[in-house]
């Protein structure tokens, strides 16, 4: 996979009560990304059937600049408040675009 586009999918759950305060968190996340380097789109979704799901829609120019916007200080902060505004773990798949 070294070189190639990759999309990420990501599945984020609210806890009850806390729809609000995690999509601020999950958009404070969208500015810093869309500069960081590799990022061709960080696009974040609210579903309109459940308040408290959220997706992100990524594609990075390769796996490697992925994995340095997952070691990413805006991501690492996030990742320490999810215990208290998520519901479960993201589920985060990534996937390759045919040609």
């Amino acid at each position: 996979m070294a070189g190639r586009k990759v999309t990420v999918f990501a599945l984020v759950k609210a806890k009850p009560g806390m729809e609000e305060t995690a999509k601020q968190e999950l958009l404070a996340l969208v500015e810093p990304t869309r500069s960081e380097e590799g990022c061709i789109n960080y696009d974040l979704h609210q579903s309109l059937d459940h308040v408290g799901i959220f997706r992100f829609y990524e594609n990075w120019t390769s796996k490697e600049l992925l994995d340095r916007h997952l070691q990413s200080a805006h991501v690492k902060q996030f990742i320490a408040k999810a215990d208290q505004l998520l519901a479960e773990p993201p589920e985060i798949t990534l996937w390759e675009m045919l040609p």
